[in-house]
């Protein structure tokens, strides 16, 4: 979904981007969610002084251009292989609700198109996707995330969540909003079999730019969960 659509999380990245930048970096990085290291936690940097790595218990995951092509709900088998082996994790596979689909597109308003896009994506993988709370898209949607993971006896501690997306402005920021962890899908969703289509637009890109200058030009880190 466009930034300019959504107009809260623009003016909140803004505020960021100005007084707090270090704070849209992420926690981990990754090339797609095909690299994602299971168990997350321990490559996840250490949150405290004795070098202890955090306990993870839930699993926030984008769809567009992480899970699947961007405004799409079409799953590419390697994806469906890979969020078996995540669901069958230690740190996820004790609670059937320990994964959540959180998009700005399937879930996120009342639109049939939206909520036909959410209803395959519970049919097919399993994983319930987050019905937000209208003006509450992302980065914005930390409260209905906590409350979600909660109410199903998940986990009640922010630092045990990480949020994995492609996306500084919306999927690292909420990460950050909520006080969890965060791990950036670099180059979006790829195609295993065509890797060199890039289906990033021109805000992801923009990103790219924006955490390469701060990590390498500037040596900033990301801030720990508050």
């Amino acid at each position: 979904m466009p930034l300019f659509s959504n107009l809260p999380a623009l003016r909140l990245t803004l505020a960021y981007a100005l007084h707090e930048p270090s704070s849209l970096l992420p926690h981990a990085t990754i090339p797609t969610l095909l690299f994602l290291p299971l168990p997350v936690g321990p490559s996840l940097p250490a949150w405290n002084r004795s070098g202890q790595k955090p306990t993870i218990r839930a699993l926030v995951l984008d769809k567009d251009n992480t899970l699947c092509p961007p405004e799409t709900a079409n799953l590419h088998q390697s994806y469906i292989d890979k969020l078996q082996k995540i669901k069958d994790s230690p740190e996820f596979s004790h609670n059937p609700k320990s994964i959540l689909i959180v998009s700005n597109t399937a879930g996120s308003s009342s639109a049939p198109e939206h909520e036909a896009e959410a209803k395959q994506l519970e049919l097919e993988l399993g994983l319930p996707v987050l019905r937000q709370t209208p003006g509450r898209k992302k980065p914005l949607c930390g409260p209905d995330i906590l409350a979600f993971f909660k109410e199903h006896g998940v986990t009640d501690n922010p630092r045990e969540i990480v949020v994995v997306g492609d996306r500084l402005a919306t999927d690292v920021l909420v990460a950050r909003e909520m006080g969890s962890w965060s791990v950036w899908c670099r180059n979006g969703w790829r195609n295993p079999e065509i890797p060199g289509r890039d289906f990033r637009g021109f805000f992801s890109k923009m990103e790219g730019r924006f955490e390469r200058l701060m990590r390498g030009g500037l040596g900033r880190t990301a801030p720990l969960p508050k």
